[in-house]
């Protein structure tokens, strides 16, 4: 893996989802290994599910779409239910690519408007310019092509600067496989000129399929030999994209370019090669296309016996092909149900599990990794992490004078009062550890702020009237800030630390706040 200067956690996420456009081997493997790491301490919360969908990203292109369709929906869910919307637009996207792939046009539209429309405006402009490609693919899919030039043209406006990725390529090769589709010839040898530009202006080879693109976009231009010479040197080159689709995909063309030269025979010798090449791992899409384009050398040929019967034999794939793509649907679309329905009920245990069940608070197991993944955030460089332990004054007493379902009343009320105080505090946590015991997990304020939240917390609870619950009860409570790093930059010690200063308060007196100035 190459070594990278982080000084933060995003810089590093951010540079893991940049290599993907660079090198997706690179991309896998950093993945893999932070999210090994995170799994190693506990830690599994958005940073985690943005490594997933990297992950699944990168494995979807590579096996079967539909474990990645399942695992993109069960993201794109816990992403609704905690309002991530960064996570929910990566969802969205890799989604679209999806259902493109198996060819499902309506559900890539729906997915890729998704990725767009959740997209903040200060994303970076590869991640913008990804979502912008995605629903311009989309959109040409559909047979929009006016809409999926705009989209196009915007997302290479946001990556003309970048000549370290390869989104540009990208690019420019849909943008002229969408013209080419389209028939707007003389738009599509545009695009394809500025990709061959493109490519010898920075020193970098051009792929498989940008070249199976070049080629289709010259054999409609009649320049037959430019056509047959950008496959030929391809598939001697081998990019890096040579594997055996981008291969097929190349002996199609190049097959009809050679049929359309007069070249029967070297025409043959390309189509018997992509026929063994597609039924020995199973390219369903290339065993039809190069039936089709045998029948049209038989007929070249004047072996009309033969083109018939390939035609009949194109005509039968054709239909088993479009079934298979309807079943390869149906089973993702049936996968995707199946887990919803089952991730409802384990996600609905973990939630149970991760609330007490007096208070609907966190309680002690989710304090344990979500304080966690947040100091191990702020040890990446991320925000600093404070918290603040609380507890009932004379809590004993209310439950042996007033009962223990007095008692259980005023945890509930004090943690509906917590979750008030906290609401207008982003990311901010109240969680019960136990008994009258509680705690506040506050991110990203400086100390004075951390400490005047918790001064309003302890005014809230000492102001609020509690005879409701029973008359003249009056309860106050005592709290022990701590912040990271100063008191300890794991777990144990920032909690050591709030134990130690809310032993103080209680010893000095009671409803106060004490703290490191204290």
């Amino acid at each position: 893996m190459a070594t990278v200067g982080h000084r933060t956690a995003e810089e590093r996420l951010a540079w893991i989802e940049r290599q993907y456009w660079i090198d997706k081997d690179v991309a896998l493997t950093a993945a893999q290994e932070w999210l090994a790491d995170l799994a190693d301490i506990g830690v599994h919360g958005v940073l985690g599910r943005r490594l997933e969908v990297q992950i699944a990203s990168i494995l979807t292109r590579r096996g079967d779409p539909r474990q990645g369709a399942v695992e993109m929906q069960r993201m794109l869910d816990w992403a609704e239910r905690h309002g991530e919307l960064a996570l929910q637009s990566r969802c969205h996207e890799v989604l679209g690519s999806i259902f493109e792939l198996v060819g499902d046009r309506a559900l890539s539209l729906e997915h890729a408007v998704a990725t767009n429309s959740l997209l903040d405006d200060s994303e970076v402009p590869l991640m913008r310019a990804a979502a912008r490609l995605t629903l311009a693919d989309a959109l040409g899919s559909a047979g929009s092509f006016d809409e999926a030039r705009r989209r196009y043209n915007e997302a290479l406006r946001l990556v003309i600067d970048d000549p370290e990725t390869s989104i540009r390529y990208q690019i420019l090769n849909n943008l002229a496989y969408t013209e080419y589709l389209a028939g707007n010839h003389d738009e599509a040898m545009t695009a394809v000129e500025s990709l061959i530009a493109l490519s010898q202006l920075n020193n970098r080879p051009i792929g498989m399929y940008a070249r199976d693109t070049i080629a289709r976009v010259y054999l409609v231009a009649g320049r037959l030999d430019e056509a047959a010479a950008t496959l030929e040197t391809a598939l001697e080159a081998k990019p890096v994209d040579y594997h055996p689709d981008s291969i097929a995909a190349a002996l199609v063309t190049l097959a009809e370019t050679y049929r359309t030269q007069g070249r029967f025979d070297e025409a043959q010798d390309v189509i018997d090669r992509c026929l063994a090449l597609s039924e020995a791992h199973g390219l369903a899409r290339w065993t039809t296309e190069v039936t089709r384009e045998q029948a049209e050398t038989y007929a070249a040929r004047e072996d009309f016996q033969a083109a018939f019967e390939s035609y009949r034999s194109y005509h039968t794939q054709s239909i088993a092909l479009s079934a298979s793509e309807n079943e390869a649907k149906g089973r993702i679309l049936e996968a995707m149900f199946q887990t919803a329905e089952s991730r409802q009920e384990s996600e609905r245990y973990r939630e149970m599990a991760e609330r007490d069940p007096l208070t609907d608070l966190h309680n002690r197991r989710f304090v344990d990794e979500h304080l966690t993944m947040l100091l191990m955030l702020h040890r990446e460089g991320g925000s600093p992490v404070a918290i603040a332990m609380l507890d009932v004054d004379h809590f004993k007493r209310i439950n042996d004078t007033l009962s223990h379902e007095v008692g259980d009343e005023v945890l509930r009320a004090l943690g509906r009062i917590l979750t008030d105080a906290l609401a207008p505090v982003p990311g901010a946590v109240a969680a019960r550890l136990g008994g009258e015991e509680f705690l506040l997990i506050v991110p990203a304020l400086v100390e004075d702020q951390v400490i005047e939240l918790s001064e309003r917390v302890r005014m809230a609870v000492g102001s609020h009237d509690w005879s409701p619950i029973s008359a003249g009860l009056h309860v106050t409570v005592s709290l022990g800030v701590a912040l990271a790093p100063a008191d300890g930059d794991t777990s144990t010690a920032l909690l050591r630390a709030a134990d130690v200063r809310m032993y103080l308060a209680k010893r000095d007196g009671r409803n106060r706040v004490v703290h490191a100035d204290a």
